[in-house]
């Protein structure tokens, strides 16, 4: 086998980070930049900007090093702006006062170089462009001279420390209240430790009347509105008032190695988990730990942008097989008020397949499993309920209908489909039928009633039905859907669901696409 290192990719992979390193070093010697000596990549050259907020100011200088790393241009320069004291030892010149000394604050990385381009944008790789690179670290110093003005607050306060060797996640709730107190940490599954109770000291010895606090707690601390992040022990300290560095010191000194501080930048709240630690010279290190806030705002508001619509929504899910567990699971998700899931059937092994439970739920009833599932894995968020039983009625259909903002027909029966149609044409009330199309040919949403004016989606022209596989205790043969259609089905019937929930005027009277390979999208 041709290993990586030997291939044609491998090869034109090189060749083109050649070039763009090339490109780059072109534009960077235009601008007077010249290599540093050294094992780096390491290019020095100046600057010069004017300050944001100074129409008329005055030109700056400020002698910046760039820094290219192995795999550029997939991974960014690193641009590093010098202070003026070390700009002039390594030059031999001597600066004026027009000489631009970098802020150590927010923008600016643990290795302090300069925050240039938003990492979440992976669409592009703008630094590969040399003058849009230069321009930007000149627009950089710019808004540093200016002070930032219209800064966005940040809370990645961590990204500013090296990490604890400690990697066990720590998850905290509501933390107000208790500030200047310290906390037991519990150990939960996976090695998580959840903030918990007030702790208490130990004595340290039998003889001894010195009590210190053992490894498991945690000392909240409150601080000031930060105007830095938080880089070292004496950034700390200056953190907080005069009490909270009292009760820092005094607490370090009884042994507690673990701080949460909460802390307030601009109009945001937010929390840092600090590591202390003693160095050979006996100074106190602070290193970051990996904290997450566990509460119905961290979760919901990942949910849907108009959650707090949707809580006060109730939808009924009718057969809760393959697309139907899994437009429950999506609409308990997106923080639907209540569901009342039903189905009259046993989850079998084969459904496992497609279906959003596993084999832990074999034999129990569909509706059960799914609704157990939902509320054990997201317990603060809607209510779920469960019928296990079968649409049986048109009586059944219309009071369904009645009861519910919107029921969704997962049934894949003729039958039921029928009767809830009917009852909703009759304006009973809100349906969206779901379903799979020829084993997978494609997916289609049904809206009933639709609006007057409004036609219905016109049948679609499909295949004819190729399957010839059958299982015991099924008359028909067994539909060989692939899962991917299965979730996009339900994908499809949840955002036309919570369309019709949030905004029942402007809602299509349906949709469908064909998936299979080469067919209209």
């Amino acid at each position: 086998m041709t290993t990586v290192e030997g291939s044609d990719a491998a090869e034109a992979l090189r060749i083109g980070r050649a070039v763009a390193r090339d490109a780059l070093l072109d534009v960077l010697a235009q601008a007077g930049f010249r290599r540093v000596a050294g094992p780096e990549d390491r290019w020095r050259g100046a600057l010069t900007f004017q300050p944001a907020n100074r129409d008329n100011g005055s030109v700056r200088t400020t002698l910046v090093e760039v820094v290219l790393e192995e795999d550029f241009p997939f991974t960014a320069p690193k641009v590093l702006p010098l202070s003026r004291g070390w700009a002039e030892q390594v030059t031999g010149r001597t600066f004026t006062d027009s000489y631009y000394e970098a802020s150590n604050g927010w923008h600016r990385d643990l290795d302090r170089a300069m925050c240039l381009f938003i990492q979440a944008d992976h669409t592009r790789i703008p630094w590969a462009d040399g003058e849009q690179l230069l321009d930007q670290a000149r627009a950089w110093l710019a808004q540093d001279a200016a002070g930032w003005g219209d800064d966005v607050p940040a809370l990645d306060l961590d990204r500013y420390l090296h990490p604890s060797a400690e990697r066990a996640l720590i998850l905290y709730g509501n933390l107000a209240g208790h500030e200047g107190k310290v906390l037991q940490l519990r150990r939960k599954r996976h090695g998580v430790l959840r903030v918990g109770p007030v702790a208490a000291p130990r004595r340290q010895g039998r003889a001894s009347g010195h009590r210190i606090w053992p490894s498991d707690t945690v000392l909240i601390l409150n601080a000031k509105e930060l105007d830095g992040p938080i880089r070292d022990w004496d950034d700390l300290c200056a953190a907080v008032d005069a009490d909270g560095a009292r009760t820092l010191a005094r607490a370090y000194d009884d042994g507690l190695r673990k701080v949460m501080l909460i802390y307030r930048h601009r109009t945001a709240r937010g929390v840092l988990g600090l590591a202390l630690a003693a160095d050979k010279d006996d100074k106190v290190t602070v290193k970051s730990l990996k904290t997450a806030p566990d509460d119905l705002t961290t979760r919901t508001i990942r949910a849907h942008p108009r959650t707090e619509e949707l809580a006060s929504k109730r939808v009924a899910v009718v057969g809760v097989g393959a697309i139907g567990s899994v437009v429950a699971d999506l609409l308990h998700r997106s923080g639907v008020g209540e569901l009342v899931l039903i189905d009259g059937d046993l989850l079998l092994p084969g459904n496992t397949t497609r279906h959003l439970l596993d084999g832990d739920a074999v034999g129990l009833p569909k509706a059960r499993a799914v609704a157990e599932a939902l509320c054990k894995t997201r317990p603060r968020f809607g209510a779920v309920q469960w019928q296990d039983e079968r649409l049986r009625s048109v009586a059944d259909a219309l009071t369904l209908l009645a009861g519910h903002d919107v029921v969704v027909d997962a049934t894949a029966d003729s039958t039921a489909t029928a009767m809830l149609t009917a009852a909703a044409r009759a304006g009973a009330g809100h349906l969206l039928s779901v379903c799979v199309l020829a084993d997978g040919y494609a997916i289609r949403v049904d809206r009933a009633p639709v609006r007057d004016g409004e036609q219905p989606l016109p049948l679609p022209q499909l295949p004819p039905p190729h399957s010839n596989v059958y299982e015991t205790g099924c008359g028909s043969p067994i539909s060989q859907t692939p899962p991917a259609a299965v979730w996009e089905a339900a994908a499809l019937a949840v955002r036309h669901t919570t369309g019709l929930l949030l905004n029942p005027g402007a809602a299509a009277p349906g949709e469908q696409r064909a998936l299979a390979e080469g067919q209209d999208q």
